[in-house]
C-alpha cells in the first residue's frame, strides 16, 4: 500500500523543526504503508533552501524515509511573505507531482498547517481518483482572525473558510492533533465517525535515559522551538525583566533555542533593554534536543491568548520538555492540557509577564526531589501515552480501512 502524505513543513529527524511525520512515515513502512512525505523545499524556521539552483523537485530517501521536495518561494517576517510562501507550495505541488518520480499512491493524506497545501492535497486526490484524508494541525482560519487579529470578512480568511468546509466534505478520514476540535469540524463538513485523534508525541528512539537535573548554577528555564507570533515569546523577556530586577543576574538563566520570524525582534530587545538573563541559540535537529533540554532545570511554553486553544493544544515541543524529564510552566488556556492532566509542571495564564515570573520563582524554590516526580510523571505521560510508535498503529489501521473499503 502506497501513502503520500502532503506536508509543507515535514523535516528529518536531522534537521531542525517538525519532525512528527518523518517518525510516523518510518513506522507506518515498517506497517506495510510505503510513505513519500511531499514537502517544502525551503525549509521554515532556518528559512534555507533545500534544492540547488535551477532545481525544481527532488527524491531522496532522509534516514530511511521518501522526500519529495516541491520548489517554493522563500519567505521572510512578513505575513504577505509568507501566505505567498503557503500558496506556491500548493501550485507547485499540483504541477510537479505527475512528474516525480515516486510509486503511485492508494491514499493521499493532506496536512494542514495550513489550508492551501491541505485542498491541493484534496484536489491531487480526485485527479488520481484514490481516497483523501486531511490531518488538522491548527484550526483555520480560526487562527488567523485569534493569532493575527484577522477581520472575519477579511477575503482570505472568507477563502480560507470556504476551504475549511471543502476539506472537511471530502475527507474519508479526519486526524486531528487537537482533542476538543470534534464539535467544530463536524460544524463544518465533516461526517460523523469519520474523525480521529492523532496527537503530537515523541519518537521514543530518540529519547535518551533519563537524568538528573543540574544542582549547580543558576535555575536555566528552556524553551525550544519556533519564534513567531503565536508562541508569545515577549511574555518570557518580560519575565526575565522582573526577576533581573528582583533577584538579580545570578538566581535564573533563559535559553531560547530556535529560529523563527520574531527571533530578530527578541534579540533587539534583549539588546536594547539589557535583559542579561536571556540567551538565544540556533535550532538544532530533533535527534539532538533532549540531551540539550535535560540540561535545564524546567522549560517554558508560553502561547499567545486567543480562544483557538479551547479545542485544545498539541504542541511538539510540550512533549519533548515530558520526554526529557523536566517540569513544564505552560502559559495557555485551555481546557485540555497534557502537562496538568499528568502533574508533570504548573499552568498559568497566557500574556501575563508576572503571573510568569511568580511560577518560575515557585518552581526554583520547590525541593529538588518535587521537580524530579513532575518530571518523572511527564516523561512516563509521554513514553505511554503520546509514543509515535502506537500512535502510527492507529493511523496505519484508519488508511487500510479507507483504501480497502
Amino acid at each position: 500500500m502506497n501513502c503520500w502524505w502532503v506536508n509543507h513543513y515535514a523535516c528529518p529527524s536531522d534537521e531542525p523543526g517538525g519532525t512528527r511525520h518523518h517518525a510516523l512515515a518510518k513506522r507506518l513502512g515498517e506497517l506495510g504503508i510505503d510513505v513519500t512525505l511531499l514537502a517544502s523545499s525551503f525549509h521554515y524556521t532556518n528559512l534555507q533552501e533545500r534544492l540547488d539552483p535551477g532545481e525544481q523537485t527532488r527524491v531522496e530517501l532522509r534516514d530511511g524515509v521518501r522526500y519529495a521536495w516541491i520548489r517554493t518561494r522563500a519567505y521572510a517576517d512578513h505575513p504577505i511573505a509568507r501566505l505567498r510562501n503557503m500558496r506556491s507550495f500548493a501550485n507547485h505541488l499540483s504541477s510537479a507531482s505527475p512528474d516525480l518520480s515516486i510509486p503511485q499512491p492508494d491514499v493521499i493524506v493532506g496536512s494542514s498547517p495550513h489550508l492551501y497545501a491541505a485542498e491541493a492535497a484534496r484536489r491531487l486526490a480526485g485527479r488520481l481518483h484514490v481516497p483523501f484524508c486531511c490531518e488538522i494541525r491548527d484550526i483555520w482560519p480560526e487562527s488567523l482572525v485569534d493569532m493575527a487579529g484577522a477581520s472575519r470578512w477579511n477575503p482570505v480568511v472568507v477563502h480560507m473558510a470556504m476551504l475549511e468546509r471543502r476539506i472537511y466534505r471530502a475527507s474519508s478520514r479526519i486526524f486531528t492533533l487537537l482533542p476538543g476540535s470534534e464539535n467544530h469540524i463536524l460544524a463544518r463538513g465533516g461526517r460523523e465517525g469519520s474523525i480521529i485523534w492523532v496527537p503530537n508525541g515523541v519518537d521514543p528512539k530518540l529519547v535518551p535515559p533519563a537524568s538528573i537535573p543540574p544542582e549547580a548554577g543558576p535555575f536555566t528555564l528552556m524553551y525550544a522551538g519556533a519564534h513567531g507570533i503565536a508562541n508569545n515569546l515577549d511574555t518570557v523577556l518580560d519575565a526575565s525583566r522582573i526577576l533581573q530586577d528582583e533577584t538579580g543576574l545570578d538566581e535564573f538563566r533563559f535559553v531560547l533555542i530556535g529560529d523563527g520570524p520574531r527571533k530578530h525582534f527578541l534579540r533587539k530587545r534583549v539588546e536594547e533593554e539589557s535583559l542579561q538573563l536571556v540567551e538565544f541559540h540556533d535550532s538544532v535537529a530533533k535527534k539532538d534536543i533532549y540531551s540539550i533540554l535535560q540540561k535545564a532545570n524546567a522549560c517554558i511554553l508560553p502561547l499567545k491568548p486567543g480562544s483557538v486553544f479551547r479545542h485544545g493544544i498539541s504542541p511538539n515541543k510540550m512533549f519533548d520538555y515530558m520526554a526529557a524529564g523536566r517540569p513544564v510552566i505552560t502559559a495557555v488556556d485551555t481546557p485540555v492540557n497534557p502537562v496538568v492532566d499528568a502533574a508533570a509542571g504548573v499552568s498559568i495564564p497566557p500574556g501575563d509577564p508576572s503571573a510568569l515570573a511568580s511560577a518560575i520563582g515557585a518552581m526554583a524554590a520547590l525541593p529538588a526531589d518535587k521537580r524530579i516526580e513532575m518530571g518523572e510523571r511527564g516523561r512516563a505521560q509521554a513514553m505511554e501515552h503520546f509514543n509515535l510508535d502506537e500512535l502510527s498503529v492507529c493511523v496505519a489501521g484508519a488508511l487500510r480501512g479507507v483504501v480497502e473499503a
